[in-house]
């Protein structure tokens, strides 16, 4: 063989030149595609570095071991203006985690709701979700937030404020409900760790139940076995360890008006800020989750809900088990698009005074360095993001491998 017959070989790939073979231009491609990439985010990066060096912008992150000695206002994890701004900036992004997944839950459900009646066959029902959705769809959230938040003002002061029950009170300061605090820190651990078995005990048998009910045709009732588990786990769980600890891992704290300007105390008061910036989050995504709730039904083919009907299956049995589960595979990725765009548009939240991540940030600007803010800010929601991702993707990929 000689040198120009080796020479051409090298430029061959299983017969076909490398210039032509789509394997090898993907690849080259995807090389050359990386190598720009990381250059443009290297370059980016470098004259930010140098921006901030030569104009002497304050910078780093030794500020996070310093003390905050700012108040926020609702915190769900116990605070003091003493505490440094690390713990103060987790503190925040707790209040924007709760807020993300209590809205997630709510606007998740009221979708659904929505999205259902959207194809009802009653017409005042349909017609009255389509309302419901062009209006909260189309309106900015900025505006539904104002809107609600001005709407909480208008509630009567806490003095002349709605009682219900004597344990309920609503007014323009929030709203204030019993609550569980724990009378005994170390029972209260235990008693939760052993309620978190009891649910992982309970998934796992509702599922060997549901295999064993496709597997032989017989009912076993998983839900209903998986539920009763659950919950007599954490009653012996709960009398096991009263025993143990002298005391109840729990105690309901009842709100009550108290001292000469008749304020709340006890319980758990949701604040005016949070009770709008739900509101205003769960209506407006609840609106576009109808949407695609509607679109993934429509998806199914005619044929499998006659089929069902055809089986002698009432219309809600045959959507909840045959449709809904099909619709699927169409409504989880957009859903999980939803749930990024609720967590990060919670971020208006400083709007109506609500002491979100972003709001505590901008706070912090002040006293700290505003580059090295920012970063952990986007940061922290970049996680956030990432962590829905996750977890719908994956709970997508389950259902597709179960459908296959």
């Amino acid at each position: 063989m000689t040198m120009i017959e080796a020479l051409r070989g090298l430029t061959y790939y299983k017969g076909v030149p490398l210039w032509r073979h789509a394997l090898v231009i993907q690849w080259a491609l995807q090389i050359i595609s990386g190598v720009v990439v990381v250059v443009l985010v290297t370059t980016f990066f470098t004259n930010i570095s140098n921006t901030i060096q030569d104009r002497e912008i304050p910078h780093g992150f030794s500020f996070l071991s310093r003390e905050y000695q700012t108040p926020i206002g609702q915190h769900f994890l116990p605070y003091e203006s003493s505490d440094t701004f690390r713990y103060a900036f987790g503190v925040a992004a707790t209040n924007t985690i709760v807020v993300s997944i209590v809205g997630v839950i709510l606007a998740t459900a009221l979708g659904i709701v929505v999205g259902v009646a959207r194809i009802s066959g009653n017409w005042l029902v349909s017609r009255t979700s389509l309302i419901y959705i062009e209006i909260f769809r189309n309106v900015p959230l900025l505006v539904q937030l104002f809107f609600w938040f001005y709407m909480v003002l208008a509630l009567p002061p806490v003095r002349q404020g709605y009682v219900i029950a004597d344990r309920i009170y609503i007014n323009n300061g929030g709203l204030s409900l019993p609550w569980p605090w724990p009378s005994n820190r170390d029972a209260a651990w235990v008693w939760l760790a052993v309620v978190l078995a009891s649910l992982i005990a309970a998934v796992v048998l509702h599922h060997a139940l549901t295999r064993r009910e496709v597997l032989t045709g017989r009912p076993s009732y998983p839900l209903i076995t998986g539920s009763v588990t659950a919950v007599a786990t954490a009653v012996v769980g709960w009398l096991f360890v009263s025993a143990a600890f002298g005391d109840s891992p729990f105690a309901i704290s009842v709100p009550a008006p108290q001292g000469a300007f008749g304020r709340i105390a006890g319980g758990f008061t949701i604040s005016g800020g949070l009770m709008a910036l739900l509101t205003g989050l769960v209506i407006y995504t609840s609106s576009f989750i109808a949407e695609i709730v509607r679109a993934g039904i429509q998806s199914v083919g005619r044929g499998q809900m006659e089929a069902a009907r055809s089986l002698g299956l009432a219309p809600m049995a045959a959507l909840r088990h045959v449709t809904f589960p099909q619709a699927l595979r169409v409504i989880i990725p957009p859903l999980i698009s939803q749930f990024l765009n609720l967590t990060k548009n919670s971020s208006l939240a400083g709007a109506i005074g609500y002491s979100d991540l972003a709001n505590v940030a901008k706070t912090m600007t002040q006293t700290a360095p505003a580059v090295s803010i920012y970063i952990l800010l986007a940061a922290a929601y970049l996680a956030m993001s990432l962590t829905y991702s996750l977890i719908g993707n994956l709970y997508n990929r389950s259902i597709r491998l179960v459908g296959n």
